[in-house]
């Protein structure tokens, strides 16, 4: 028989373990980078090809004066299993003038997509992909201890601003560990431009099971805004291009993490489709966003032209640039597309207290 002085000893000792447990825990969940700024202004953009001399986007994103700007991916046109040669194409967008000029003026944020990636629609089986990931990394200057040095994949996180104007960007990668998708015989149709459906396989994975894990983790990081940057189309399915829609489970498991960990409020930035648009599903009562902006050397009519049953408003194939103004004293994001000119395509006002999980 325990005495009561002792009885209350341990529980006492017991509740200091739980609490030190759940102490140690919350301690490492910590985001990859921290940076103190406050931001206000961050840009973004995708599809770019150094060899089509076509540099203007630069200009209107100058104009901007953006704090951080993400590279969504497509940043060039590598496509090769020569390393050699996919270093040269990194160099060729290193040297263009704007891009020498942004990076001197802003934070750099970048992941990737097939083409930088190295291999059209690719995924796992790429086999340099590590190599590739290597030069990557390089160009965008990753500090020698940077996380994403020391696992697979280009996946990271960033926090800025002290607590009450935490931005939290996430970059996923779409490619690393991307199971091969089934592909139509034919395409077109119904609106579609692309040869993918949707697979019912739930072993199909497009993040995979560490990054999975990670992004977990940094959902359960205090942020006062999460914005999470996808490679590839998060809600926009029809058109039948490679998006999050033909893997379905993996986008159903992220609105269940976001969810369970109350991991809001956030919405996601994509690139790829070569036009700018605005998606907006309703999951459970929460808004859930995903702004697209891709074209920054070339766009395509086309593509824009396709099915969209998510579509905030209309679409623009002039090359283009996404722009988040956050506005923290009155708690409001200002999503807009802008043009060469830093002229907007279009503007999309939301108010933080909308986009919470209910």
């Amino acid at each position: 028989m325990v005495a009561p002085d002792m009885k209350n000893c341990l529980q006492i000792c017991s509740c200091l373990v739980v609490l030190a447990l759940s102490a140690h825990v919350q301690a490492d969940l910590v985001p990859d980078v921290q940076d103190d700024r406050v931001v206000q202004r961050i840009g973004f953009g995708s599809c770019f090809n150094p060899k089509s001399k076509k540099y203007t986007i630069f200009d209107g994103i100058l104009r901007q004066k953006p704090d951080v700007f993400v590279f969504l991916g497509d940043n060039i046109y590598g496509d090769t299993t020569d390393m050699e040669l996919l270093a040269k194409k990194w160099g060729e967008l290193g040297a263009v003038e704007g891009f020498k000029k942004l990076r001197e003026t802003s934070t750099m944020l970048a992941t990737w997509d097939d083409h930088d990636y190295g291999v059209n629609d690719g995924g796992k089986s790429y086999p340099m992909r590590r190599e590739s990931e290597r030069i990557f990394l390089d160009f965008f200057q990753d500090p020698a201890d940077s996380p994403r040095r020391t696992r697979e994949g280009v996946y990271g996180s960033y926090m800025f601003g002290p607590p009450g104007k935490r931005c939290q960007i996430l970059l996923l990668d779409t490619r690393s560990f991307r199971d091969e998708l089934p592909r139509l015989n034919v395409k077109g149709g119904a609106g579609r431009v692309g040869w993918y459906e949707p697979t019912d396989d739930r072993t199909k994975t497009l993040l995979g099971e560490e990054q999975w894990k990670w992004l977990e983790e940094q959902l359960q990081v205090p942020a006062d805004l999460r914005i999470i940057a996808s490679s590839i189309q998060m809600l926009a399915h029809e058109k039948g291009m490679e998006n999050w829609g033909n893997t379905p489970h993996e986008l159903e498991r992220l609105f269940a993490l976001l969810k369970k960990h109350k991991a809001t409020p956030a919405f996601a930035i994509s690139g790829d489709v070569h036009f700018t648009e605005l998606s907006k599903r309703d999951v459970e009562g929460y808004p859930f966003y995903d702004f697209t902006s891709s074209g920054m050397s070339h766009a395509s009519k086309n593509w824009a032209n396709a099915a969209n049953s998510f579509r905030v408003g209309g679409a623009s194939w002039e090359m283009n640039a996404g722009m988040i103004e956050i506005d923290w004293d009155a708690k409001r994001v200002t999503l807009k597309a802008i043009n060469p000119e830093g002229e907007a395509l279009f503007s999309h006002q939301l108010a933080l207290d909308e986009l919470v999980m209910p």
